[in-house]
């Protein structure tokens, strides 16, 4: 281990089976555990138009917005999304954005993924949620996609011609959250990286330093099963803040933060996690969102239309597709990082 270094420390610490996670990692949905963080406010009347929310998002004043001080430019942010626009960006990201993955090493392909260099022929119209390679489905392989710039893993950089179209519902949502929020006005979204997680999963610490322009923000959004986030600074001395983070939670990595390290040392199996003991929550009414699997899954999967199930996998019925969801989806916890790779002037 490296003199002074704490993030590996602790990223051993968090990431075992039975760690002790109270004291440790901060639940935002705990009355006592904010009194560490900062709460802001985003509620501006009247909103300006360039600050009105996307469609997917709800108003800003229902925004629950949290800071530390010890980490200035990193940003928690909770209740963002209206529970219509989250499903409707749940289902982009789970079936509509990876529909065109391409499973050869085709230039025009919309999307890439740990997936694109497997040497596999499937039938035009066949998907990986169908399509088994030895004996199981890609889509329990798939680890990540990008869209928009690719990151070259083997150069370790990004370059002009190796992009695909970036979808402009995630540059329009990434440039909504960070104008609402005053940390940016101008952020021009350009590429993502959408990571699928299963319980044991982990992600060590790291830094996203390569994009040309290190002035503008990442946004972060959870999706699925609650993971444990830790952040720390510029530095692997820097002490790390760890946080949980559930489904529709966002975080945003600014200012000093852009390029701070950080790590998903946990995913968990349940969406019925604490991860301190305090008993001060927000109020005593039984969280939907933590019975396993949360009423908020088997509401998405039913309604899932048949003509996106279709447009996704025509070789399998819709019955048999929706089911396949309902499946992998309280298994999985699905990260999407928006970031902005060009500068401009």
């Amino acid at each position: 281990m490296v003199e002074g270094d704490i993030l590996k420390e602790t990223f051993k610490s968090l990431k075992q089976k039975d760690a002790d996670l109270s004291g440790h990692v901060f639940d935002l949905s705990c009355q006592q555990c904010r009194k560490d963080f900062q709460s802001l406010t985003c509620d501006r009347d009247p909103v300006p138009d360039h600050a009105r929310p996307h469609k997917y998002l709800s108003s800003l004043s229902s925004w629950e917005v949290f800071s530390h001080p010890g980490y200035p430019g990193l940003f928690v942010v909770k209740g963002a999304f209206s529970p219509s626009g989250l499903s409707d960006l749940l289902s982009r990201v789970l079936l509509q954005y990876p529909a065109g993955l391409g499973l050869s090493k085709d230039s025009g392909e919309q999307v890439r993924s740990n997936l694109s260099c497997l040497d596999i022929n499937y039938p035009k119209g066949q998907s990986y949620w169908s399509t088994v390679e030895k004996g199981s489905l890609l889509i329990e392989k798939l680890r990540w996609i990008s869209t928009g710039y690719h990151y070259d893993w083997t150069l370790r950089e990004y370059r002009q011609g190796f992009r695909s179209e970036f979808p402009k519902d995630l540059a329009d949502i990434a440039s909504s959250i960070v104008r609402g929020l005053c940390v940016c006005q101008n952020l021009k979204p350009d590429s993502a990286i959408i990571n699928f997680y299963h319980p044991g999963d982990t992600l060590s610490f790291h830094q996203d330093e390569l994009e040309w322009d290190l002035t503008k923000p990442l946004v972060s959004i959870s999706l699925g099963l609650p993971g444990v986030l830790c952040v720390g600074g510029t530095t692997r001395s820097h002490p790390p803040l760890s946080f949980l983070l559930s489904h529709g939670d966002i975080v945003i990595l600014s200012g000093t933060s852009r390029t701070a390290y950080h790590a998903v040392p946990k995913v968990f199996s349940s969406f019925n996690v604490r991860t301190c003991r305090h008993d001060v929550k927000l109020d005593d009414a039984p969280d939907l969102n933590k019975i396993d699997p949360p009423v908020w899954v088997e509401k998405f999967v039913e309604g899932l239309s048949s003509g996106l199930l279709e447009s996704v996998d025509k070789s399998s019925p819709v019955d048999e597709l929706r089911e396949m969801v309902r499946n992998f989806l309280p298994r999985t916890r699905i990260n999407v990082s928006i970031r902005q790779v060009e500068k401009h002037e």
